[in-house]
C-alpha cells in the first residue's frame, strides 16, 4: 500500500487535461485516461512511461513505500541518457521495495543508491522540467512503476516494454487513503 509521494497535495484522479486549472492550491491530479500526463498516453515520439503529478518547484518528494535505492540517473536535459536538450537537467531516483521498482522522475535527489528509505521519507524535490512555458505547468513529480529487478529507466518508442507497470492504481489507493485519514 503506497502513501502519497507528495502529501502536501491532495490527489485526485482526472481525465481533464485542463483539470489543474480547477484545483485548489493544495490539489493535483492524478491523469488518467486521455490527459497528457497519464500513463500509456502515446505523445509526439514515444509513449508516456509514467505519471505526471503536477506541482510547483520545490515541492517536497517522499517515499511511497520502504525500499532500497538501487539507481540514480541524469533523467530529462542535456547531460541525460539520450539527451533531451529541450528541456532542463533533472534527476530520476529508482528505488525497490515490495511493489517493484518506483522511479521518481524530473526532481533533484538527496539520496544515493545504498540508502534504505521508509514510507514518508523525503527523497528530494521537485525542480522545473520545461524550460519554455506552453500554457501547462512546467514542474511535476513524473512516477514510474517497473518489475523488480529494473536498474535503468527505459523509452517507450515500439512495444510496450516488459519491465514497465502502470503506477495508476496505486496512486488512486492511496489518494483514497490519505482523503479518509484527514
Amino acid at each position: 500500500m503506497w502513501l502519497n509521494p507528495i502529501p502536501s497535495f491532495k490527489l485526485i484522479g482526472t481525465m481533464d487535461g485542463l483539470s489543474y486549472l480547477g484545483f485548489e492550491d493544495d490539489e493535483t491530479g492524478i491523469p488518467l485516461a486521455l490527459h497528457p500526463g497519464a500513463f500509456g498516453v502515446r505523445r509526439k515520439h514515444h509513449t508516456h512511461e509514467g505519471v505526471d503529478l503536477y506541482c510547483p518547484e520545490g515541492t517536497a518528494v517522499r517515499a511511497v513505500e520502504d525500499g532500497l535505492v538501487v539507481a540514480l540517473e541524469k533523467f530529462t536535459g542535456e547531460h541525460a541518457t539520450p539527451p533531451s536538450p529541450w528541456w532542463n537537467d533533472t534527476e530520476a531516483l529508482l528505488i525497490e521495495g515490495m511493489s517493484g521498482v518506483v522511479v521518481y522522475g524530473e526532481i533533484t535527489s538527496i539520496r544515493e543508491p545504498g540508502d534504505l528509505v521508509k514510507a514518508g521519507d523525503l527523497l528530494g524535490y521537485v525542480i522545473e522540467v520545461l524550460k519554455e512555458d506552453k500554457g501547462r505547468p512546467t514542474s511535476m513529480l513524473h512516477l514510474e512503476l517497473h518489475r523488480t529487478g529494473t536498474r535503468a529507466t527505459v523509452e517507450w518508442t515500439g512495444e510496450h516494454p516488459a519491465s514497465l507497470l502502470n503506477p495508476s492504481t496505486h496512486l488512486l489507493e492511496a489518494a483514497v487513503r490519505h482523503s479518509n485519514s484527514n
